[in-house]
């Protein structure tokens, strides 16, 4: 059997963390990257966007958080509704985890974490030099939990991609977001620790009650740790459903077709 295509029919009436409704985004005139877009996904679940290259992961990804206007459709992201010119939702609400991280390089590790918290200090933090002990405990606290207690007054251009990765989780964290949304955020990670930071991320979605949606190529992983899986190709959503139930052959057998390799290489 094939990639199962998605039926065009009303999402059921659930409390949604991001509603997207026939969604179009080009970034030159008739030139659609996003065609058709519908996307809805509840709260508190861990949601896994794959594709090919260019299939329209990282745009869906900007899309919702706000940074990437759209010329189509309907996008809701924690009830706010984004009108496609540029108005991100609250960094208290949502919190977005970017391919190139956003990290201050000259920073430390400790204090880009604690830049997670200007949006509840009114952006004076780093114009006082001051952040108040209970937010520097739990900066030092997430660096821990995620391995990186050794490295908090560490510069960022001295540490390594994945302890990058690990700094950008960290901060994104600190903003007490109700939703995630991540771009290949354990990329440069080995499996093993990619899959130890995603159980605990996974843990902190059931604890708190949060939402993730991120896009990932790791099969392994999508198996083991997500609730939903939604494929992308070609800016389509042509399969969405509990990750336990997608055709792995059939999905390999699409990057075959799609990248001219095996596996999973390019996506």
């Amino acid at each position: 059997m094939g990639i199962r295509q998605v039926a065009n029919t009303e999402a059921p009436a659930l409390t949604a963390a991001v509603d997207v409704r026939d969604l179009w985004m080009a970034y030159r005139p008739d030139e659609w990257v996003l065609k058709g877009v519908n996307l809805r996904v509840p709260k508190g679940q861990l949601w896994v966007v794959m594709g090919p290259s260019g299939a329209g992961k990282t745009t869906l990804m900007k899309v919702l958080a706000g940074l990437l206007p759209f010329q189509r459709g309907t996008v809701e992201v924690m009830g706010f509704r984004l009108r496609g010119d540029l108005t991100p939702p609250s960094r208290r609400v949502v919190g977005y985890i970017p391919q190139q991280l956003g990290l201050v390089r000259g920073l430390t590790a400790l204090e880009n974490v604690l830049l997670g918290s200007l949006a509840r200090h009114g952006g004076l933090g780093p114009t006082l030099g001051f952040f108040p002990r209970s937010e520097v405990t739990r900066a030092r606290e997430y660096l821990e939990m995620l391995g990186l207690g050794d490295k908090a007054e560490t510069r960022v251009f001295q540490l390594s991609g994945g302890e990058r990765q690990r700094v950008a989780i960290a901060r994104t964290l600190m903003q007490d977001p109700k939703l995630i949304l991540a771009d290949e955020f354990v990329s440069d990670l080995d499996l093993p620790r990619a899959a130890r930071i995603l159980e605990t991320i996974r843990g902190l979605v059931r604890e708190r009650g949060l939402t993730l949606v991120m896009n990932l190529h790791e099969i392994q992983l999508v198996q083991e740790l997500a609730d939903h899986v939604v494929v992308l190709k070609d800016g389509k959503i042509v399969y969405h459903g509990p990750a336990g139930t997608l055709e792995w052959s059939s999905f390999r057998a699409l990057v075959e077709a799609e990248d001219g390799r095996t596996g999973v290489a390019g996506w």
